[in-house]
């Protein structure tokens, strides 16, 4: 998916389900288009996962990139 308007426009045409910030779909929680499956006692932790497709690793960009970001998270 492009982006998270796309995920929650899937989800609304019934391709499954997703964990989207409230902000985004509060309008389609209100209308009923989407319905709240949990809702935690405490706000969710803003974690990272660094990822990269299988076979990339050739790419120097790629690299590049992900060692700089290794390195920004170890200062």
């Amino acid at each position: 998916m492009p982006d998270l308007n796309a995920v929650k426009a899937a989800v609304a045409g019934g391709t499954g389900f997703s964990v989207l910030p409230r902000y985004l779909c509060a309008a389609e929680l209100a209308s009923g288009a989407l319905v709240l499956l949990h809702d935690p006692d405490d706000p969710p932790i803003n974690t990272s996962f660094l990822v990269q497709r299988p076979g990339s690793a050739g790419n120097p960009h790629v690299a590049l990139v992900r060692d700089h970001l290794l390195e920004i998270v170890r200062d």
